[in-house]
């Protein structure tokens, strides 16, 4: 007898996981298989940024995640001459999301809190040990054949949509015939993850040495763990170095190897790859399976933790809203362009680093150092990540995003009357559809067809002043005060007077009034249920229990 399931995840890493959580915590039956029976032990991913935090926040498990970590301490570009060409440091305060912009972690420890945080949710049953042998779909559910690699016993199970999070090797896109998009960069490069035992005077900062004799990066990691990544030169092969004194040898080119203690050595290749179809029916890429790339900005994980924010509040508007299951459609439309941007940025940023030829690495430092001293140079990290430009959020009359449309909320520190202490906003503030404002009587300027859209998403109106809040604010608003200005400041460079939030906290739009407030309004209750919603759906409750098979 088949076991059923809301969601099948295939694939338990740090994006299987992070999916896991956040539908557990939305009350759906998961079922996780995964081939290895334990945690991989040793360094890899290593470079977040606030975003995935503010997702982990969302999971409840920031607090957790955030122990053991330290701040991203920022990266110089070191041209031939060993002078600085470029700096590429985390965002300045104030903190636009109340955590540290980038910062640094140990990936076994992570996915160790992740899993922990998955036990909280009885309804996530994880196969631990087991392989995927095949998938066949069709309108209504998805069914697995899977084995338990112990035993080889079989087992069937089915479920209402299926996501892809088994890596850059994933069988699921494999069994899709999904196609890949090369984007052009394919390089060997070895990492190396050490314990720093002894002093070794090393930089404080992170170093990109952009000598053609040999470019490498220098990482600083919590505590003691150290990281390098080290570009093979032609003629050079991989299976040259597969012993520990051809790494230390080659390590020598950039530290005193006797005073590390080696965790991990291994041979990569860079790829910049992007998957041209990431939804097939009922199943979902995700992570590695829908993209892969180089390692320069730090952002594969952060890609992977965007994904499932992104899906997973869509899903749950399908399952729980009833909106349309058009609206899957628009995770590939928002993620493909956006992964594509922050691809071709790493991508960028490797061919600076990794150029082999001495005359033009000379020309390349010229050219750097002069923008970097005239602040041509854009060198905060965070200016690289793109907003959204596709998708659900509101189109102008070209077709183009709306002025704030697609840009991520800010989430400012806040009180309520009652509370002194300060918060962050997404710990007070509703999980869903937010309407946010410094001025009461923007948020009041709903009509009554709005008003039934906006409590049939379970929307939440939320006031944030500078000052205490007015006891003439509904009792059904959230009032706050802000402690830094973030958010009226953001909102006065949008010059909006209302903004509309997802529950992935991208924002949707903005209105420059109350007027304008309805017409936004109308406009997302379209893109999420059609033009027309029956008068029968536009009655149901705001939320109702997710649909399961098994019931």
């Amino acid at each position: 007898m088949p076991q059923c399931f809301d969601v099948l995840i295939i694939g338990y890493g740090p994006a299987g996981a992070t999916m896991a959580n956040l539908l557990g915590q939305r009350g759906y039956s998961v079922a996780v298989v995964e081939s290895a029976t334990a945690i991989y032990d040793k360094p890899r991913a290593i470079t977040a940024d606030q975003e995935a935090m503010r997702v982990f926040q969302h999971c409840g498990l920031a607090q957790e995640m955030e122990q053991g970590t330290c701040p991203h301490p920022g990266t110089d570009f070191v041209g031939m001459q060993g002078q600085v060409i470029k700096r590429f440091y985390p965002q300045p305060p104030p903190q636009l999301l109340a955590w540290e912009p980038t910062w640094m972690f140990v990936q076994p420890e992570l996915e160790v809190k992740l899993r922990k945080g998955v036990e909280r949710f009885p309804k996530v049953q994880v196969f631990l040990g087991h392989e995927l042998l095949q998938l066949q779909q069709n309108e209504n559910e998805v069914c697995a054949d899977i084995r338990r690699l112990s035993d080889g016993e079989q087992i069937r199970l089915r479920s209402r949509y299926t996501i892809a999070c088994d890596g850059a090797r994933s069988s699921v896109r494999r069994q899709m015939n999904g196609e890949i998009e090369d984007l052009a960069f394919d390089e060997w490069w070895i990492v190396v993850d050490a314990w720093l035992r002894a002093d070794a005077d090393l930089p404080e900062r992170c170093v990109q040495y952009c000598r053609p004799s040999r470019p490498g990066t220098y990482i600083v990691g919590p505590n003691s763990l150290r990281r390098w990544e080290i570009k093979m030169l032609p003629g050079e092969l991989p299976e040259q170095f597969d012993n520990e004194a051809a790494i230390r040898k080659v390590l020598a080119e950039f530290t005193n190897p006797e005073a590390l203690d080696l965790c991990r050595t291994a041979i990569y290749r860079f790829h910049a790859l992007v998957a041209k179809q990431w939804r097939f029916g009922r199943v979902f890429l995700m992570g590695d399976s829908a993209h892969q790339m180089p390692p320069f900005l730090g952002q594969g994980l952060c890609a992977a933790i965007r994904d499932t924010i992104n899906l997973a509040w869509k899903l749950d508007a399908v399952e729980r809203l009833g909106a349309s299951p058009k609206l899957l459609d628009t995770y590939a439309e928002e993620r493909t362009p956006h992964v594509r941007t922050v691809v071709s940025h790493a991508k960028s940023f490797g061919l600076i680093i990794g150029e082999l030829d001495e005359a033009a690495a000379r020309i390349r430092d010229q050219r750097m150092e002069e923008e970097l001293l005239s602040g041509q140079a854009e060198s905060v990290r965070q200016k690289f990540i793109p907003g959204l430009t596709t998708g659900l959020i509101a189109m102008d009359t070209q077709q183009c995003p709306a002025p704030g449309a697609g840009v991520l909320f800010v989430q400012p520190w806040v009180k309520t009357a009652v509370n002194l202490a300060f918060q962050r906003l997404d710990d007070l503030a509703s999980p869903g559809f937010l309407l946010v404002s410094n001025d009461v009587s923007a948020l009041d300027g709903m009509s009554a067809s709005t008003a039934s859209f906006w409590q049939r998403i379970a929307g939440q109106r939320v006031w944030i002043g500078t000052v205490p809040p007015s006891p003439s604010v509904a009792p059904d608003v959230l009032a706050v005060q802000e402690r830094d200005g973030v958010f009226s400041t953001w909102l006065q460079s949008l010059g909006a007077k209302v903004a509309v939030i997802r529950p992935d906290r991208y924002v949707y739009g903005v209105a420059q009034s109350a007027e304008e407030l309805p017409h936004l309004l109308l406009a997302l209750e379209s893109a999420l249920f059609g033009a027309h919603p029956s008068a029968t759906a536009a009655g149901q409750a705001s939320a109702r229990e997710p649909a399961t098979l098994a019931n």
